[in-house]
């Protein structure tokens, strides 16, 4: 089934609340969706992921279907995939049995390993709606136009800075799987630019890490450490990064994807691509901890400014919209 099998043949109200048939994907970035009032309904099938209630509670109004079931006596309005890989064509498969259309959220860009030919036939692949989480990303896929970007949202009450006691001057790094994710998240870099300074790793990673216990708990590890280092090298704008931003450390990161758009270089942060660099700009904010400090209070500001509640869930109720207005031939 592909996207011209869809027409908007004509625009039908927008309604208060959807139901969406969805797939559990990233635990904290669909607590979030949730935010927009609509219940969702996350559909399982063999391979699929689970929710891992490790990350996130499971919100009042997401439902988790037993596998390969969808719910009976409730009208779908939509489906929202949130990824091109494997999702997106099962998706396709339920849509064709339901009749509705299909958003795509991407949280990524395309794999340093993908030929040309994968690349492109992965582009073709698209949703009736589509939606990426950065400019970048939307541009790595071939969606020069017609397609939505949704900033994340950073709960920046829960992620803000301590109010009582100083920081810990050690280097914070927040990743999952970091070592066996080396070529995305890039932990050689990590090891060679933390060498012999004093560090903390966040994240489930047997042999390095474990994950925090809470979101709270994960939180506090941000308020209390002066520096926040990102290695990442393909990820459009990892979360931690603005968590760690709302929280007020002083971040240094790598100078790749959205990143340069978010962290105004010597202002709300540093970045750059050369380890050698990073490495001094953590040993100066540790010199300089009245720096490290006035940079996280403007990396907050940009995080208030742009990743904020209400502009996420004002972007997600007009792709909801958007996505409803559209119908099957």
């Amino acid at each position: 089934m592909s996207s011209q099998t869809l027409s908007i043949l004509s625009k039908r109200e927008s309604k208060k609340k959807y139901n969406i048939l969805t797939f559990s994907t990233h635990e904290r970035y669909e607590s979030d969706l949730c935010l927009t009032g609509h219940n969702f309904y996350a559909f399982n099938y063999e391979g699929s992921k689970e929710w891992d209630r490790s990350y996130a509670d499971v919100p009042e109004n997401y439902y988790i279907l037993p596998k390969a079931t969808i719910p009976n006596g409730i009208q779908i309005d939509f489906i929202l995939a949130h990824s091109k890989f494997g999702q997106l064509q099962k998706a396709f498969e339920i849509a064709q049995v339901l009749k509705v259309p299909i958003a795509c959220m991407e949280h990524t860009v395309p794999t340093p390993n993908m030929t040309n030919d994968q690349l492109n036939y992965m582009r073709s692949i698209k949703g009736h709606v589509n939606i990426f989480n950065t400019e970048y990303n939307k541009s790595a896929w071939g969606y020069d136009f017609g397609a939505f970007v949704a900033p994340h949202n950073v709960d920046t009450e829960l992620f803000s800075p301590m109010k009582n006691g100083e920081k810990e001057v050690q280097v914070l790094s927040v990743a999952n799987d970091y070592i066996n994710r080396d070529y995305c998240l890039n932990f050689s870099g990590w090891q060679r630019i933390t060498k012999d300074l004093p560090v903390r790793v966040v994240g489930n990673t047997p042999g390095l890490s474990k994950a925090a216990e809470s979101v709270q708990d994960l939180a506090n590890e941000y308020k209390s450490s002066l520096v926040f280092l990102n290695t990442s090298t393909y990820s459009p704008v990892p979360t931690s990064l603005l968590e760690a931003m709302a929280c007020g450390c002083a971040v240094v990161s790598m100078a790749t994807c959205e990143i340069p758009k978010i962290i105004d270089h010597t202002t709300n942060g540093f970045i750059s691509n050369n380890e050698e660099e990073l490495r001094k700009y953590i040993k100066m904010l540790f010199d300089e901890p009245e720096l490290a400090i006035s940079m996280g209070k403007l990396a907050r500001q940009k995080i208030i400014l742009d990743f904020s509640a209400e502009k996420f869930i004002s972007k997600w109720n007009n792709i909801f919209d958007k996505t409803y207005s559209t119908q099957i031939l």
